[in-house]
């Protein structure tokens, strides 16, 4: 009897461990709303035509507010439609605070434009460094092309893994 005991009451640990552990787990990787906004300044590095877009190399420096306080380097490729929509392409680098956490986040970034300009971006961190190593998540962009590049809001969320 006292063997059937020991026995259920190993089992009934042995259950509750990884259920334990999940919940550690969970506790220790919060999850942050993210919100701010960014203004972008972009030169074209380079451009060339076929017969039906224009291809459109080009870099660009934001300046984030919010959630992110910093500066980012940009780099990318723009396909301008005949109907001056576009779709987009690129790799970001990040360098500043999340959260007033020290560190540089990498995101690629894709999106579009309308024939009137809004955007649509999405950034998705693929690396961090520093304190923000551990961090994932995506981040929602909308605005408006301005003379010298995009403006507007992010919303989203950044994970710690």
């Amino acid at each position: 009897m006292f063997s059937n005991r020991l026995f259920n009451l190993s089992v009934a640990i042995a259950l509750l461990v990884p259920i334990a552990i999940r919940g550690f787990w969970l506790a220790a990787s919060p999850r942050t709303e993210a919100s701010g906004t960014f203004i972008t300044t972009s030169t074209i590095t380079s451009a060339t035509e076929d017969k039906f877009n224009t291809i459109v190399d080009l870099s660009s420096m934001a300046t984030y507010t919010g959630t992110l306080e910093g500066t980012s380097t940009l780099h990318g490729t723009m396909v301008v439609h005949r109907d001056d929509s576009a779709t987009f392409s690129g790799v970001e680098t990040f360098t500043g605070l999340v959260n007033g956490v020290p560190g540089t986040l990498t995101f690629k970034i894709v999106g579009n434009n309308d024939v009137y300009q809004s955007i649509q971006l999405t950034n998705t961190i693929t690396d961090g460094t520093g304190e923000l190593a551990s961090l994932y998540g995506v981040l929602s962009k909308v605005g408006i092309v301005k003379d010298n590049g995009p403006v507007g809001t992010y919303t989203g969320e950044i994970n710690n893994q």
